[in-house]
């Protein structure tokens, strides 16, 4: 799990700093580092999970589907206006 935790979150630094750096512009880059963001998220509640604190892992889930539904809402909104 520390791999790919490590993995998740270089990428979500990445990223994110390709945006800042506009070598990638923010409507391409900012929900791909979203979706690496939800991703560590949900490696970190499968981490608690697994050495038994369910409450920790609940409170990562929760945020990785907050981080997702809002990342989908400003897709989708993009798309459609």
């Amino acid at each position: 799990m520390r791999i790919w935790k490590a993995v998740f979150s270089v990428l979500t630094i990445g990223f994110g700093s390709v945006a800042l750096m506009k070598w990638l512009p923010f409507d391409i880059a900012l929900p791909v580092m979203f979706v690496f963001m939800g991703l560590a998220l949900l490696t970190n509640a499968k981490e608690c999970y697994d050495k038994g604190a369910k409450r920790d892992a609940a409170v990562f889930i929760c945020i990785a589907v907050f981080i997702y539904a809002v990342t989908a809402y400003n897709i989708i909104s993009r798309i459609v206006a």
